[in-house]
């Protein structure tokens, strides 16, 4: 008896180490075999292991969005090409395919017009990512420091007021990358951008039921989360309309 349950325990802490032994990774190219494979519910429920494992990349996103795209699944996969793109805002595979899933949804919103000043600053905000401008800004800041060391070391005057010239040009490079990293990063967690999820829902004026409705939203809208008041949550969308939705099915980004 003792050497069964002896044996049962074995068993059972061998299990569970394979269980959580799976890494994110194997849990990905688990994913990606399913997916190639056209099992697309075992895919979709790999690549979810993978997030719970830790796993988060543009690739993820990318293959779990075409996987709920594959299944029709269109707020899903509007909803994680929306993530992969907030890791990597260039990534011409998620820009192409989000325009196919976005074809799929019922609502054409138009962009609301910006200022040329505005599309400057979002092309150059867009070059890099928030971290690899912050990273840009620290490494900038060590250039200075190593010319600034040279500076105080060297001897001849001409060489000296060249560094003193280079080194001033990183510490301006390095406070123009801080600050882009700065406005990036309240732009960022100012804004709360979600995708709605209900299958249909009216966009109140006011946030009560008795209220007129200002417009529908259907599945796979992207919204932005203005305030939330007890059950009600006012909402922007990309023409620049604003209401009010009450107990609506969002899923923040």
């Amino acid at each position: 008896m003792r050497i069964q349950r002896f044996t049962f325990i074995i068993a059972f802490l061998c299990g569970t180490t394979v269980l959580i032994g799976q890494s994110a990774e194997e849990w990905f190219q688990k994913g990606n075999t399913a997916y190639t494979n056209a099992a697309y519910k075992q895919a979709q429920g790999a690549y979810l292991k993978a997030i719970e494992a830790g796993e988060e990349s543009a690739a993820l996103y990318y293959n779990l969005g075409n996987t709920y795209y594959r299944m029709n699944q269109v707020a899903e996969s509007i909803y994680y090409f929306e993530k992969g793109l907030m890791l990597d805002p260039d990534d011409a595979d998620l820009k192409n395919n989000i325009l196919f899933a976005k074809n799929m949804t019922v609502d054409a919103i138009e962009q609301l017009p910006i200022t040329q000043i505005a599309a400057w600053q979002q092309a150059w905000m867009s070059i890099f990512s928030l971290q690899q401008w912050s990273l840009l800004s620290v490494l900038f800041i060590w250039f200075f420091f190593f010319l600034m060391i040279a500076y105080l070391l060297q001897k001849a005057v001409r060489t000296k007021k060249r560094l003193f010239i280079l080194g001033l040009s990183f510490a301006l490079l390095s406070l123009g990358a801080f600050s882009t990293a700065y406005v990036k990063y309240h732009q960022m967690a100012q804004r709360e951008f979600a995708i709605i999820f209900s299958e249909r829902i009216d966009v109140k004026t006011e946030p009560n039921t008795r209220s007129d409705a200002a417009f529908v939203l259907h599945e796979g809208t992207k919204v932005e989360i203005l305030e939330v008041f007890q059950d009600w949550q006012k909402i922007r969308i990309a023409n620049g309309a604003e209401g009010w939705v009450f107990n609506a099915n969002i899923r923040s980004l």
